[in-house]
């Protein structure tokens, strides 16, 4: 598959776990917590990602094709914003951009080969920035770094109960 921009390298990641979740089974990848980034000075960054049998889950692996895809991919955002915010405590930036920043490395190819481009086909392989200076960690990195896998564990429980009641709601 060819993305546009290189994929994070998980290759040696910080937490590797398999979740079984319904009739799924998930491989979650974190990143250590890179410290000063390159062109991020002052910033943490967490890469991340899920797979389903080896590739990049989408939320169309899970049978979701309906308007709902948005709504679960803002449940993301939002929990992985969250436990951010709640772990670090971050101060705004000077430059009054968003702090912390998320990031997704977007459709998977496979999907655009076929010219679908939509919340259900967006790969789950994100990133998240913070911006330290002012802020208060309440742990290490070992710390977060949990606490970001239970969020998406929690997320992924959300989006197969999701996936089972459109297929209920179909059926």
């Amino acid at each position: 598959m060819a993305w546009s921009a290189p994929l994070p390298d998980l290759s040696r990641p910080a937490l590797s776990t398999r979740l079984k979740i319904g009739d799924f089974v998930f491989q979650v990848l974190v990143s250590e917590v890179i410290v000063d980034p390159p062109d991020e000075a002052d910033t943490d960054l967490v890469q991340l990602a899920v797979l389903l049998e080896g590739q990049p889950l989408t939320l169309a692996d899970l049978g979701i094709a309906t308007a709902r895809c948005s709504g679960l991919w803002s449940l993301l955002c939002s929990r992985l914003t969250e436990v951010t915010v709640d772990f670090y405590d971050p101060r705004p930036r000077p430059d009054r951009e968003l702090n912390p920043r998320l990031g997704c490395w977007g459709t998977r190819p496979d999907f655009l080969a076929g010219n679908r481009q939509d919340d259900c086909t967006l790969a789950v392989v994100a990133g998240i920035s913070t911006w330290r200076v002012g802020s208060r960690p309440r742990g290490g990195p070992a710390e977060y770094v949990r606490e970001l896998a239970q969020a998406l564990a929690e997320v992924l429980a959300q989006w197969v109960l999701a996936a089972e009641r459109d297929r209920r709601a179909a059926g």
